[in-house]
């Protein structure tokens, strides 16, 4: 089964109207997450896709590390738009995702291009997507285990 376009935006923080031409909804959520315009409007345009497999969500995982192995920032920006407007359905393992998604979000903006600074917003909106959903919290345990 193959990603398939989601007739609503599914992100649930400070989440866009459906209908994505609502400029104020996209702006409210461009200043909780400090989001340039140009990624909005990379945001606006991406299809929503629902994410009903595990195995898509790893297939999306491979095509974030080759992307961000290579340094193509272009490919990079496209996966992290579309898993910020993905629906994850119920019982999908993000993990595979979660690890590359981290390690982008907690790079330095300043320390790279402006394209990867856009890629570091991005994550970071990711990030905060999965821990919304309570899917980020296993990663961060397995980072640092209580003792």
């Amino acid at each position: 089964m193959a990603l398939r376009v989601a007739h609503e935006c599914p992100l649930r923080l400070a989440q866009p109207s459906p209908t994505c031409s609502d400029r104020v909804s996209w702006r409210c959520l461009a200043e909780l997450h400090a989001l340039a315009d140009a990624e909005v409007e990379q945001l606006m345009v991406c299809r929503a896709v629902r994410v009903d497999e595990t195995w898509q969500a790893e297939l999306v995982a491979a095509q974030l590390c080759e992307a961000h192995a290579a340094g193509d920032v272009g490919r990079l920006t496209d996966l992290l738009c579309i898993m910020v407007r993905a629906e994850i359905a119920e019982g999908v393992g993000t993990r595979a995702f979660e690890a590359v998604t981290l390690r982008i979000a907690l790079r330095c903006e300043a320390r790279g291009s402006v394209a990867m600074a856009s890629c570091v917003r991005l994550a970071r909106l990711l990030a905060c997507k999965l821990d919304a959903v309570n899917r980020l919290a296993q990663i961060c345990d397995d980072a640092h285990p209580v003792e």
